[in-house]
C-alpha cells in the first residue's frame, strides 16, 4: 500500500506530492468558523444554558434553581410557582416553611397546575401551614386527580373515608366555583369540615 506525501504548495494550500493543487484537503476559514459554532452550540446544550432550573434542581444547585423559578414564576410559569412551593416546603435554597409552600401551591393550583393542586391538598390533609382541613384536602385532591394527577389518588382516597357525603359534593361544588369550572353546582362559602 502506497502512503500518500502532502506538501504546501507555493500558495499556500496543502497538495499531495506528484498530484495537482487540491483546494479541498486544506479546511476553509468558513468551514472551521461553521466546526467551532457547531461545537460551541453543542458544548452549551450539554451543560445547560445556565438558567434551566431544573437542571439546577436534579444537580443540587437549589440556591440557583429557586432563583431561577422565581423568574418564571414572576412570568406566569405554573410549574415554576409549584416548584418555589417545592422549595419552601422541602427547605432546599430557603428555609423551610409550610405556610410559604401554602401560599406559592394555592397560586399554582388556581392557575389549574395539577402537582400544586396535589401538593396543597396534602397540606391541608396533614394541617402543614395552613389549618388542618379534610373537606378542603379533599377539594384540591379531587381537583388533581380530576385532571390526571394519579399520585393524588391515594391521597384523596385516604380523605374521603374522613368526610361525609355531604362534605364531598360541598367539597366538589366549592372548588368547581374556585376555579371557574363549567357544568358545576356553585357554592360561595368554603365548605365547613
Amino acid at each position: 500500500m502506497k502512503r500518500a506525501v502532502f506538501r504546501t504548495s507555493s500558495s499556500g494550500d496543502l497538495v499531495q506530492s506528484g498530484a495537482s493543487p487540491r483546494r479541498d484537503l486544506a479546511p476553509s476559514p468558513r468551514f472551521v468558523a461553521a466546526c467551532l459554532l457547531t461545537f460551541a452550540l453543542a458544548l452549551a446544550a450539554a451543560c445547560g444554558s445556565g438558567d434551566d432550573p431544573y437542571a439546577a434542581f436534579r444537580n443540587g444547585h437549589y440556591e440557583r434553581a429557586f432563583k431561577s423559578f422565581l423568574r418564571r414564576a414572576d412570568n406566569g410559569d405554573s410549574a415554576a410557582i409549584n416548584f418555589v412551593g417545592v422549595h419552601y416546603y422541602l427547605g432546599l435554597g430557603v428555609p423551610r416553611d409550610f405556610a410559604q409552600a401554602a401560599v406559592w401551591f394555592e397560586r399554582a393550583a388556581r392557575a389549574a397546575n395539577a402537582d400544586a393542586q396535589r401538593n396543597l391538598g396534602v397540606l391541608y390533609l396533614r394541617g402543614w401551614g395552613v389549618p388542618r382541613d379534610n373537606v378542603t384536602a379533599y377539594a384540591w385532591l379531587f381537583q388533581a386527580v380530576s385532571q390526571g394527577n394519579g399520585r393524588a389518588r391515594e391521597y384523596l382516597e385516604m380523605v374521603e373515608h374522613q368526610i361525609t357525603p355531604n362534605q364531598t359534593m360541598q367539597a366538589r361544588a366549592w372548588i368547581a366555583d374556585q376555579l371557574q369550572l363549567p357544568g358545576e353546582p356553585r357554592l360561595k362559602a368554603r365548605p365547613r369540615p
